[in-house]
């Protein structure tokens, strides 16, 4: 009787274990669909700005990607190519902008420009991505299909083709000394959607493409098809026609979290009537992360950039609209837009950034003199600061802590 008794008790245990595992994987996103106004002493409890130094070497127009690597902050900056035409001369025809590959120190300062555009072996025609390659230190610009690699310092070091499969990589992950690359799907009728390659280019197993479907009206590009990122040391992936998040370990996908998302999910049926449907009534996913604490989803629907946060630690959730942000009130700064989480020196932060101008604007706004913060010293630097910065320098910045 005993035994029968600890046999039905480590049952119920376990199943216990079971129920809980699959209720903390499942992120229901239908469960709140009504925007937050939501304080950014929510999620953080300090803010800190950064002014990014500004030369002649380092004119920033707009950061399109941001990470912190090796002490270090890389940022991809989008500038519009101008051209002044010859006096008397009809206006030039637009160019295409320019992407520039910056690093920074950790308090600001220009470090160096890695690599430019250009035709030679060490310069890029276009930077369709960065990432940092954590194997052996460096600095790596991908272009489909090919990857060039730098120090940190922006010494040019070897070029990497990888092995064609017949369709275009649109965009990679590194893991275990590995590349995952994920082949674009605009035409969903792909055999693989994502190839596992080793340090040099070569392939080492492809993957079946599980979301096929036939367009009669060319090719269904919406970008980005999947989404990388890296968390407690793995790489995660998220495909747009997915539902679920994977980890990616010694060449396995492990589901890790399924995100729930009703009649709003967009799925391969509703590509292949692509124009008839409308897209605002669908998520689109956009940005992926997560840090120790926090999973972060960020997707067009319903006209708006939402930005979706879980606390994985007790399930409280939040749905704000990013091009809102969250309500600085800790300094009574300018709200809080999402990019992406970093880790500076152990120090888990969400991290934003703002033109100087805009920053200016909002100290010299009524707004701004009329509020009352949570830090009323640090409302004072934030002025100082601002009263520092030339209309046109480079963006500020913005780093906020989260709790834990």
């Amino acid at each position: 009787m005993k035994k029968m008794t600890f046999l039905l008790t480590m049952i119920i245990i376990l199943f216990s274990c079971t129920q809980k595992k699959e209720i903390d994987n499942i992120v229901d996103l239908t469960l709140i669909t009504e925007l937050n106004s939501t304080n950014l002493s929510e999620l953080g409890s300090e803010i800190t700005y950064i002014p990014l130094e500004t030369n002649t070497g380092c004119i920033i127009q707009q950061i399109d990607k941001l990470i912190y690597e090796g002490g270090s902050y890389f940022l991809r900056s989008t500038n519009e190519n101008k051209v002044t035409p010859e006096k008397g001369a009809p206006p030039p025809p637009p160019m295409p902008r320019i992407r520039s590959l910056y690093r920074f120190s950790k308090n600001g300062e220009f470090v160096c420009q890695i690599s430019r555009q250009g035709g030679g072996p060490s310069e890029y025609r276009y930077i369709q991505d960065f990432l940092y390659n954590k194997s052996n230190n460096t600095i790596d610009i991908f272009i489909p299909n090919d990857i060039k690699e730098f120090s940190i310092d922006g010494i040019w070091k070897k070029n990497t083709t990888i092995e064609y499969i017949g369709k275009k990589v649109s965009s990679i992950g590194y893991t275990n000394n590995q590349i995952l690359g994920f082949v674009e799907n605009a035409e969903g009728k792909n055999e693989y959607s994502f190839v596992l390659y080793n340090a040099n280019g070569q392939i080492i197993n492809k993957y079946k493409n599980k979301y096929k479907f036939n367009v009669s009206t060319g090719a269904i590009l919406l970008n980005p098809e999947c989404i990388f990122y890296q968390n407690n040391e793995l790489l995660h992936c998220k495909e747009l026609n997915s539902d679920t998040i994977f980890s990616f370990d010694k060449g396995t996908f492990i589901p890790k979290y399924i995100l729930k998302q009703g009649e709003a999910k967009y799925t391969t049926d509703l590509r292949e009537k692509s124009m008839t449907t409308n897209l605002t009534k669908y998520i689109i996913q956009k940005n992926l992360f997560e840090s120790e604490k926090y999973l972060f989803f960020q997707y067009n629907w319903e006209n708006r950039y939402n930005c979706f946060i879980k606390n994985k630690s007790n399930g409280t959730q939040y749905l704000i609209d990013n091009e809102i942000g969250l309500v600085n009130d800790l300094d009574s700064g300018p709200n809080f837009k999402i990019q992406n989480t970093i880790t500076v020196d152990g120090t888990e932060y969400m991290i934003s950034w703002i033109d100087a101008f805009e920053l200016k604007a909002h100290i010299d706004s009524d707004a701004f003199k009329n509020s009352t913060s949570k830090f009323h010293e640090k409302k004072k630097e934030l002025e100082l600061l601002a009263n520092s910065l030339n209309e046109n320098d480079n963006p500020v910045l913005m780093l906020v802590k989260l709790k834990k």
